[in-house]
Order: C-alpha cells, then sequence, then structure tokens
C-alpha cells in the first residue's frame, strides 16, 4: 500500500483492504495516529470496525499500521475505538501463536542500526539518512532510540532491505544496519503519570475536567474554543462520548489515554482512570 496522505486516497485504500481481506490478512503501509482513526472510522462505515486492527511492530508503538482479519480469524471480543489497548493486545496474541500465517507479522520488520556509540544520534538524524535512500514515510514505522548511537527502526520488508543494504551512515557516525531480533517483551517505552478522578458522566466536559483539574465552566470553554482533540480529531461538542482507550490532547495541558471507569462509587459519580504523557 502506498501513501495514505490523502483522505480520499486513504479511504480507498482502506476499501481494498477490507475487500480483500475475506480469506487472508491484509496490512496497511504505516499510518499517523490521525490516520488511524481515519481509517478505523472508514471500517466502521462499512461495517468492518470488529475486524480492523492496529500493529507497529511493538507495543506502544505510535505509527501503526491497519491490519484487517478475515472473519474466521477474528477473535470474537468486543473493543472500543482504533486506540482501545484491547484491541492490539487481541493482535499480539493472534501474532504469537501464529495464526496470521506470517501474514502480518512478516508485513513488518525491525531493523538494528548501530554506531560508534562516540557520538549521540537523535530521531530527527535517523529520520534524515532513511529518507535521504528515497524512501517515503509511511514505509517506516517507529525509530526507536535504544542506545547512544543505536536505534531499533520498524519498516515494510522493502524498506528494510534498502537500509540493511544502503544505509551506511547516520550524521557523521559510520552505522551498521541488521535486521533485529528482538525479545519477546520489547516495547517502546513511554512515561505516563497516573490520574484517577470521579465524573458524572463520560461526556467530554465532565472528563477534561477530571484530567486537566480545571472547572466544569472551563472545560466546557476549552471544548467549545477547539482546544480539545478527540482521538487526534477536534471535537467542540461538550456531551461528546469519551470510550476507553480513547486518545484527548487538551491544548496547554497535554495529551492522555483514557483507561475508562471502575463503576459508581457511594456518591453515584464514575471513578475514572487515565494517564498523561509525560
Amino acid at each position: 500500500m502506498g501513501r495514505s496522505t490523502d483522505g480520499g486516497m486513504l479511504e480507498g485504500r482502506i476499501a481494498d483492504l477490507i475487500k480483500t481481506s475475506e480469506y487472508t490478512p491484509k496490512t496497511s503501509c504505516f499510518l499517523t495516529p490521525a490516520e488511524q482513526r481515519a481509517a478505523f472510522d472508514a471500517a466502521r462505515r462499512d461495517g468492518s470496525a470488529d475486524r480492523c486492527f492496529f500493529w507497529g511492530g511493538a507495543p506502544e508503538c505510535e505509527r501503526r499500521a491497519a491490519v484487517f482479519l478475515p472473519d474466521w480469524l477474528t477473535p470474537d471480543e468486543t473493543f472500543g475505538g482504533a486506540f482501545d489497548e484491547r484491541r492490539e493486545c487481541a493482535l499480539r496474541e493472534l501474532l504469537a501463536e501464529g495464526a496470521d500465517s506470517g501474514e502480518v507479522s512478516g508485513a513488518i520488520v525491525p531493523v538494528e542500526i548501530s554506531g560508534s556509540a562516540y557520538s549521540e544520534l537523535g530521531h530527527r538524524d535517523y529520520l534524515g539518512a532513511i529518507t535521504a535512500l528515497g524512501l517515503e514515510r509511511d514505509a517506516v514505522g517507529d525509530i526507536v532510540i535504544t542506545g547512544a548511537s543505536s536505534a531499533v527502526v520498524f519498516a515494510i520488508p522493502g524498506a528494510a532491505k534498502l537500509m540493511i543494504s544502503e544505509l551506511v551512515s547516520v550524521g557523521k557516525e559510520q552505522v551498521k544496519v541488521t535486521e533485529a531480533h528482538l525479545s519477546a517483551g520489547f516495547r517502546v517505552e513511554r512515561e505516563y503519570e497516573a490520574i484517577t478522578d470521579t465524573v458524572m458522566s463520560l461526556r467530554l466536559d465532565g472528563v477534561v475536567r477530571a484530567l486537566c483539574k480545571v472547572s466544569r465552566e472551563a472545560a466546557s470553554d476549552l471544548v467549545e474554543g477547539g482546544d480539545v482533540s478527540l482521538n487526534y480529531m477536534t471535537v467542540v461538542k461538550t456531551d461528546a462520548p469519551v470510550e476507553k482507550g480513547d486518545i484527548l490532547s487538551v491544548r496547554g495541558y497535554g495529551k492522555f489515554i483514557f483507561d475508562g471507569d471502575r463503576g459508581v462509587n457511594r456518591r453515584g459519580r464514575l471513578r475514572i482512570d487515565a494517564r498523561k504523557y509525560v
């Protein structure tokens, strides 16, 4: 699957993946979080949301491919939206069992880039060197820094092959590039601050109030003023529902993962859990 920056083009390609995944899993190129949201919405409109999953090569990857499973391989569980961690977890279990016959696991190749460790390389250095090879951004997923001059890069097979054969330097550093053999527990490490609070209901302004520690009026102003995005789309309706796994970004306050509610307390309020990116 090629570039996905155009909304109409993305929806057309998602429709093609849905159609061709009747008998075997099909995988897209790497998508940004906003594109993942758009892909899932397209699948939901088609009635295929239960067959739509996302995978970036390791847990906690931000850039992920859309994966469409045939009915016979789709778990019977019910999941939330595109960013519900249970959706990815179910796919990971299928991959661990080899149920995909390599169709999904083989679509993403981890590549290890190693330098001398004499100079420190950052995300921009790796991305610049990779795109200089002529690769499109959607051929490469997350770039995970693992040391002063080392990183793991997730890529589609063709891009991985090109990096292994042609990438010889990053910045001023000479590098060695090989296919990575990651441990079963490998994951992209991200830091979060846990948040616990109560709300009257799971409407957007109430959740924003709890996450940002502001008044209900201030929370409503943030939503109506276009300062809040829900799953990477600006939402201005204060009563928009928030679901487990949703990602909220509030201008001036940060980015959050909503982990759902734990039922009603004695005062009749919902106890909610969330995590703030730090």
